[in-house]
């Protein structure tokens, strides 16, 4: 590269030809670093959770989660959620044998007494423990096998007729009605409904996943990828599910309310899945209270159950959104 001597001497107040060349070495030119990217090395998953961990929002979210979760796993550990002895405030030395009058909140039982005089403390979390559970096992199933078939569908175009042809055939059955027919045939419980709620549950994954992996199945990267011999498998797991992911996640976010609904629904029908005085659901307390008229003189009897459950729900989706926002590759530079 030529040198202007007369721009180096005006910048640098030196004499050029005064130089000792001596002090230099002529290396030439570095064609190897000309070519070389001088950036950070990049991980998908730190990314993801150098963005959750920054959150502010995410980080309360999944604290009050947690909090629940243990709260719904610890409190009822060991104890009815309908015990025979009933607490009793005129004299906690004599517990009440049978059934009770509601309480309003107390120091001593925060939710007060339920329908029967039960602490609605205990049954409160005893009901969340039930419905989380069965709300996790349901999301999962949904989740796995949407995302399977999903992309199956999605991908392979020879598919297409098959899924469509099943799809339509599993939703020609009302969901309620196919949920009874199973109960009807096997017997109810725990099991069998999610087994019928199963059924059908996965399609909406499943045509999301289909539709947002022919939006991006034949994008420039995915091309070069197929040129390169990259297998099916590979490019759905690296190149397209990335892609996707913030939908999925989004579409989770309904698995608490429908279970409570779900559960609400057949414990009115008389099919519920809790049997006996040990376990109960956030929707069972719903239905039992729902049934009778001493919400209206005992408000939190309803009160408490709904605000737990509008928030447990709320929780969910507040969580699942921060994270479905930090999977999108996007936002990760």
């Amino acid at each position: 590269m030529e040198i202007n001597k007369e721009k180096f001497v005006r910048e640098n107040h030196v004499n050029f030809d005064e130089i000792d060349s001596s002090l230099f070495t002529i290396v030439g030119a570095q064609s190897s670093e000309s070519e070389h990217l001088a950036s950070k090395p990049y991980s998908y998953w730190k990314s993801v959770g150098k963005l959750l961990f920054k959150s502010p929002t995410f980080l309360i979210a999944i604290a009050i989660l947690i909090t629940f979760i243990i709260l719904a796993i610890v409190v009822p550990w060991g104890l009815e959620a309908t015990p025979l002895e009933k607490p009793n405030l005129a004299d906690p030395s004599n517990p009440i044998i049978g059934s009770s009058r509601p309480h309003a909140p107390t120091w001593g039982y925060w939710f007060g007494l339920g329908v029967e005089g039960e602490d609605l403390w205990v049954k409160m979390w005893a009901g969340m423990r039930t419905t989380l559970l069965f709300a996790f096992i349901l999301a999962s199933i949904q989740l796995a096998v949407g995302i399977f078939i999903g992309s199956i569908w999605g991908y392979f175009k020879k598919t297409d007729i098959f899924f469509v042809q099943l799809t339509n055939i599993l939703t020609l059955v009302p969901q309620l009605i196919l949920l009874l027919f199973i109960i009807f045939i096997i017997k109810p419980g725990y099991w069998p409904v999610i087994l019928g709620v199963s059924i059908q549950a996965w399609i909406a994954i499943a045509t999301t996943v289909r539709v947002q992996i022919m939006l991006v199945k034949n994008t420039d990267y995915n091309t070069a990828s197929i040129s390169l011999g990259s297998s099916s498998g590979r490019i759905i797991q690296k190149n397209i599910m990335p892609k996707i992911l913030p939908v999925i996640i989004q579409s989770g976010t309904f698995a608490i309310p429908n279970a409570i609904s779900i559960d609400a629904s057949l414990t009115f029908l008389g099919f519920g899945f809790i049997e006996g005085r040990k376990q109960t659901s956030l929707g069972q307390i719903l239905n039992e209270v729902m049934a009778g008229t001493l919400w209206q003189n005992y408000p939190h009897l309803i009160i408490i159950p709904l605000i737990l459950t509008t928030t447990v729900s709320i929780i969910f989706f507040v969580v699942a959104k921060v994270f479905a926002d930090s999977l999108d590759p996007k936002n990760h530079r």
